[in-house]
């Protein structure tokens, strides 16, 4: 069992080597989108699988399902969002 010792103050850190390996995490649990090294572009737009992962109870990486999404569609959602202050 790999034990996952968390520093304090490093919590950016983390953030950019999450992204530098392709994830997003969630803010409120140990889950998060695993993003894929390479897209696949076809006629009608880029196709990337996503998976959607947890962490189990002994620390192990462990998918909960796949997503096929379109960038151009989460791209066009993302740059609809409000941002309230």
């Amino acid at each position: 069992m790999v034990k996952i010792t968390r520093f304090p103050g490093c919590k950016e850190r983390r953030r950019r080597l999450n992204l530098a390996e392709g994830r997003v995490s969630c803010q409120v649990s140990s889950r998060w989108l695993q993003f894929p090294e390479n897209a696949t572009a076809l006629s009608d737009g880029t196709y990337l699988v996503v998976n959607v992962m947890t962490l189990t109870p002994e620390e192990k990486e462990r998918k909960i399902c796949e997503l096929v999404l379109l960038k151009e569609d989460l791209l066009a959602i993302l740059e609809k969002l409000p941002t309230k202050e």
